[in-house]
């Protein structure tokens, strides 16, 4: 596992996947850890939804680093520390580097 000062470049994806027959809509979010899928806030709008969806991956990374090594061991940061753009695909992307 790399440590803050090893860590140059993060990014995070976020995707909008629609309601099937069983689930509501849901945000799906990425990043070199893994997956993690929220549902959709529609209580926002706009990229406020994929922000919100991505400081929540955050958080569950955080305090999965808290449990295991007791401090933020891959230097995350914040959300506000990532700048943030939309790909092509619809996908929104928050990179950090």
């Amino acid at each position: 596992m790399k440590t803050k000062n090893e860590i140059a470049f993060a990014a995070i994806t976020a995707k909008y996947i629609g309601a099937s027959n069983c689930r509501g809509s849901r945000i799906k979010v990425t990043s070199q850890r893994g997956s993690k899928t929220y549902p959709y806030p529609h209580e926002l709008s706009g990229s406020a939804v994929f922000a919100y969806a991505a400081s929540l991956y955050l958080g569950s990374i955080k305090k999965d680093d808290l449990k295991q090594y007791g401090e933020n061991a891959e230097g995350w940061g914040e959300l506000s520390d990532f700048s943030h753009g939309v790909l092509p695909s619809g996908e929104h992307v928050f990179v950090r580097g």
